[in-house]
């Protein structure tokens, strides 16, 4: 019960839902055995001394009518309720998670996993659905009848009542024996389903390089074992519960193999009036109605309490501490003796390192070195382990995170882009620009040209992460976005990495639009495009090695010359070598 409250709690004000829910399927449940007791005194009224009128029972008849559409409706109505309840919670379920994501660092985010990610999203919370429309409402009013209905037979005459109540605790044997089987399979079934779900991604996604590098068979038989993993867990599951599932499918609606042989005896010894037997009996075969119905719901709630753990797991990952002060003025960014790790790794290792506004500033160094890292600390992705990043003067963990991000454009090396239309994706820089504020921009950003020439121009849906177009498409487009938010600060994280000969001029002269009179930070790998740097940052294994202009890092940095030698190698290799060329 903690576990649905806590679920119940993201309904918002809609809570009261399940009341009227619980109410009306109760009531509901009440009317499908109502019909069972106006049988029992059908039945005694003929026993009686004064046999009974047409009139009399087509009256009965109505009223078993009545019970049954009464039934139906009020079924119906609390069914409706019910699920706009749990519509409702789903809902705020998925956007607590959507917004916890916004609040935890990128490090939780990427530790979090794809698939556990997705798997929260649209699995374990879709999921509920039943559980929050069905199980906990209608579970209620079943059990609630079930009781009604024991007690009246108890009321009636308790040997009788405890006939059909033992019959009921034998049937709950199975029951519960299913429950510890099940509980016992939960986890590593649920285990199984998160791999194949992995697999399933990790397969799609990768289907490209499978091709090339003729892994198929290799790839498949992994996604196969997984597949035929759940399969079995799955089937086993089934196979073990068919045996409980058919003992207490047969005693639970079988109140009669003990409540008969009961009856009979006490009504041969003179105890127990026909008219009481015969209303015991219609009420033993009635309670095996509800009882049944809430049997079928139990299994829900172990899966409520997994499912819910493993939401609420996301949701108390911490939050990054929020900032209270407004963005500064100035955007110049100190990194002032700052240490930060993945983990227990050390990536930055007490570095300080100043970046003036309106100046540009290169990262380099050799992969691992930490310059994307640097440059994402600006943005806050994580919070530094020691030391801090400060922007204005103002250590970025004590800015508002909304203020903050109004400051930076950030274009990387992952250029994504929406599944929606390319002036939707420009746009989301400034969602309240106007389309010729737009389609300026892309002009800014070389990208007006092909645009254009696509079947509905800037109309155009670009497809899931803009896999309709090239990759020198998408990070022009990307580009645009970034001019249209015109911040102080921009950072490219190897802005380049798509450009080639016949775009890579066009990259070029849309960032410089981009950068004019910025705080600029470039992480790069192709020295070429930052020679004429008003600062070169040389990396190496997290810490600051050297830094200073092209001309003067040539002289006095042996790293920054080899990394340049090995660079300008790099453009004169062919096919056949350097020196074919």
């Amino acid at each position: 019960m903690k576990e649905y409250l806590r679920v119940l709690s993201y309904a918002g004000d809609q809570k009261h839902l399940f009341k009227k829910a619980a109410t009306l399927l109760t009531l509901s449940v009440l009317f499908s055995v109502a019909p069972f007791f106006i049988v029992s005194v059908v039945l005694n009224g003929f026993l009686s001394d004064t046999a009974p009128t047409l009139l009399w029972l087509l009256g009965m008849a109505a009223a078993v009518l009545v019970c049954l559409l009464l039934k139906n409706w009020l079924n119906g109505a609390g069914l409706d309720a019910s699920h706009k309840l749990a519509y409702y919670t789903l809902a705020g379920m998925r956007r607590r998670a959507a917004d916890k994501m916004l609040k935890i660092s990128m490090g939780d985010v990427q530790a979090f996993g794809t698939g556990a990610a997705k798997k929260n999203f649209v699995e374990n919370i879709e999921e509920m659905e039943l559980i929050l429309a069905h199980a906990m409402p209608e579970g209620f009013a079943n059990l609630f009848t079930t009781g009604i209905v024991l007690i009246v037979m108890f009321a009636a005459d308790w040997r009788m009542g405890l006939a059909g109540f033992v019959t009921i605790i034998i049937g709950m044997v199975p029951v519960f024996l299913m429950m510890m089987d099940g509980m016992k399979r939960m986890k590593p079934w649920y285990a199984a389903n998160e791999h194949m779900t992995s697999t399933i991604i990790e397969y799609i996604s990768g289907m490209e390089v499978i091709k090339v590098f003729g892994q198929q068979s290799r790839s498949f038989k992994k996604y196969s074992d997984a597949a035929k993993s759940y399969r079995d867990k799955t089937l086993a599951w089934y196979k073990a519960c068919f045996v409980y599932m058919t003992s207490y499918a047969i005693l639970l609606t079988a109140a009669l193999l003990l409540m008969l042989p009961v009856g009979v005896w006490l009504y041969l010894g003179g105890t127990l009036t026909l008219s009481t037997f015969i209303l015991s009996l219609m009420l033993g075969m009635s309670v095996g109605v509800p009882a049944m119905r809430l049997i079928n719901f139990i299994p829900q709630f172990p899966q409520l309490k997994y499912k819910s753990s493993k939401i609420e797991g996301m949701f108390e990952i911490p939050d990054m501490p929020e900032g209270t002060k407004d963005a500064p003025e100035r955007h110049d960014v100190v990194f002032d003796n700052v240490t930060f790790a993945y983990g227990d790794t050390d990536v930055i290792k007490n570095l300080s390192l100043t970046l003036p506004e309106n100046s540009v500033t290169a990262l380099i160094g050799e992969s691992g070195a930490g310059k994307s890292t640097l440059a994402k600390l600006i943005m806050r992705f994580w919070d530094v382990r020691e030391g801090a990043v400060k922007l204005g003067g103002v250590d970025i963990r004590e800015i508002k995170s909304d203020a903050l991000m109004d400051r930076i454009s950030y274009v990387s090396q992952d250029n994504f882009l929406f599944n929606a239309s390319v002036i939707e994706n420009i746009r989301f820089a400034k969602p309240d620009a106007t389309d010729e504020d737009v389609i300026e921009t892309a002009k800014l950003a070389q990208c007006h040209e092909f645009i254009q020439e696509m079947a509905d121009g800037y109309n155009t849906v670009v497809g899931s992460s803009g896999d309709k177009l090239s990759g020198g498409q998408k990070q022009r487009i990307c580009i645009a976005r970034a001019i249209l938010k015109d911040a102080p600060v921009v950072i490219l994280d190897e802005a380049t990495s798509f450009a080639d000969p016949e775009n890579e001029d066009k990259i070029q002269e849309a960032l410089s639009k981009l950068i004019a009179g910025k705080t600029v930070v470039i992480v790069a790998h192709r020295l070429s495009a930052i020679v004429d740097a008003d600062n070169i940052v040389l990396l190496e294994n997290g810490r600051l090695a050297e830094q200073g202009k092209h001309a003067e890092l040539l002289t006095r940095s042996p790293l920054y010359k080899k990394l340049w030698e090995a660079h300008t190698e790099s453009m004169d290799w062919d096919i056949g070598g350097a020196e074919h060329v």
